[in-house]
């Protein structure tokens, strides 16, 4: 038996070998574009180079077809072997350095928002409630300067960012001041510590942890928190790790950090229903409702005000950006005006969260159900829908692998083109480049997962070896 046992792991390392020097050489291949940050314009055509946005998205939809024959060579090659924890070594050590050579560079040309994070923090720091004037405002002219203040935008307008968001910024402020780097090293190591945590959540419903590449070597992932700096890095560690807490049957811990998350961004409060059975919906609405509130406690001096640009934001047509679904229906109902097209979109969210809400949850059906309802706020989306918004799917798509939707974190960033334009406007022909194979592989995913020992999924996965990877024997 012993001998036999001994026999299996040569042929496994017989059989991983190639594999991991195939993920190593990706790894490698992946590493050299993140390290040179984006920009090789001197060994690059001049005709990539004409504008930042264009070189950075043709660099980044390169990283894509790494990271794709990176799934496709895990999804077919490992079921032959079984589990190699060495693979997932080699994952994460790239997974580390794609992230950490990023943060010394600038968030621009695509996002600003690390700015306004910077100055919310600044002005809490001074003892002012961020709530109560907008940076351009006579009260803060004493705190403007030329590294922070002129990289704001909406400086005529009051912060969007709920309470969590901003004891977050007055803490990191504390911390390391006005360094750009400084808050997105804090945003990485968010990240990496997602990875972990979700490395032990796939652990915990027996999935194999080579999974893990999905979300750790994600371009996109990668691109909006190791270059961006955006607040998604802290919101989403506390989400997975909510729902670490739940598989752990620590359903108020879970509950309580999933309201922290929503009082970060406000968008993970729509996964809620997820969380909650039979028993626990009242006590559960009751304790999310509490710990949400809590954080909005110093800053109740703000008044009406406390709702910050919000209530713009969701009404103001202006705002709108990158909404696929949203702009094809206006296109074909023009009647219909974008403030009636958000209410009937928000009422569907609100359908599918009641429904979700009273349906009985077991083990990872509470991660799926969370993945669907996400799914549905991107597709049904009453704002803006912005790339880094994407990235809350992704720790989802480790455990409910989607073609469709792994595509799409690649395609939306094709809306950063908006920042190209002379008119500062996404064009249709590139909202349709975006959305279409989201809007076609989804559907025609479902239709053949019932002939999935037959097909391949979206072109990415095929479905056999899905399911041969999908648990592990105990």
């Amino acid at each position: 038996m012993a001998m036999a046992n001994f026999d299996s792991d040569q042929t496994s390392r017989r059989c991983n070998h190639p594999l991991h020097s195939a993920i190593v050489g990706l790894g490698l291949l992946s590493g050299a574009v993140y390290l040179f940050n984006f920009n090789l314009c001197s060994i690059m055509p001049e005709s990539f180079c004409k504008n930042d946005i264009h070189l950075v998205l043709f660099l980044f939809f390169f990283l894509l077809l790494i990271y794709f024959a990176g799934i496709y060579l895990i999804f077919n090659q490992l079921p032959q072997s079984g589990r190699s924890r060495s693979l997932v070594i080699i994952i994460i050590f790239f997974a580390v350095f794609f992230r950490a050579v990023l943060i010394p560079i600038g968030p621009k040309p695509f996002s600003d928002d690390i700015y306004r994070y910077i100055w919310d923090g600044r002005v809490q720091q001074a003892g002012i409630n961020p709530y109560l004037f907008p940076p351009s405002s006579e009260q803060l002219e004493s705190l403007r300067d030329n590294k922070i203040y002129p990289h704001i935008n909406r400086r005529d307008f009051h912060t969007i960012y709920p309470a969590g968001a901003q004891i977050f910024f007055r803490v990191s402020y504390a911390l390391i001041g006005d360094g750009i780097f400084g808050f997105k090293g804090l945003m990485v190591f968010f990240d990496l510590t997602t990875i972990l945590v979700l490395l032990a959540l796939l652990k915990a419903y027996g999935f194999e942890e080579t999974r893990i590449f999905i979300y750790a070597w994600n371009p996109l992932v990668i691109f909006e928190i190791g270059c961006g700096g955006h607040l998604e890095g802290l919101m989403v560690f506390l989400i997975v790790l909510s729902f670490y807490l739940n598989a752990k049957k620590k359903k108020a811990a879970a509950v309580i950090v999933l309201a922290l998350s929503s009082a970060t961004k406000l968008y993970p409060a729509l996964m809620l229903p997820a969380l909650l059975n039979r028993g626990e919906r009242i006590k559960g609405a009751v304790l999310f409702l509490c710990a949400f509130f809590v954080p909005y406690l110093p800053f109740l001096t703000a008044g009406h005000k406390i709702t910050g640009f919000l209530p713009i934001y969701f009404k103001n047509p202006y705002e709108r950006f990158n909404l696929g679904l949203k702009y094809l229906i206006m296109r074909l109902f023009p009647e219909w005006d974008y403030l009636t097209i958000s209410k009937i979109f928000m009422l569907m969210l609100t359908i599918a969260g009641i429904c979700i809400f009273f349906k009985d949850k077991r083990k990872e059906q509470h991660l799926h159900c969370a993945y669907v309802l996400i799914g549905l706020l991107i597709i049904l989306m009453p704002t803006s829908l912005q790339p880094w918004y994407v990235v809350v799917l992704v720790p989802f798509l480790t455990f409910f692998p989607s073609g469709a939707w792994m595509i799409f974190t690649g395609t939306v960033a094709l809306s950063y083109i908006k920042y190209a334009s002379p008119a500062g406007i996404l064009p249709a022909k590139v909202l349709f480049l975006e959305y279409f194979p989201l809007f076609t592989f989804l559907p025609a995913g479902y239709i053949l997962k019932r002939y999935a020992h037959e097909h391949w999924i979206m072109g990415v996965f095929p479905a056999n070896k899905i399911q041969k990877l999908m648990r592990l024997q105990k």
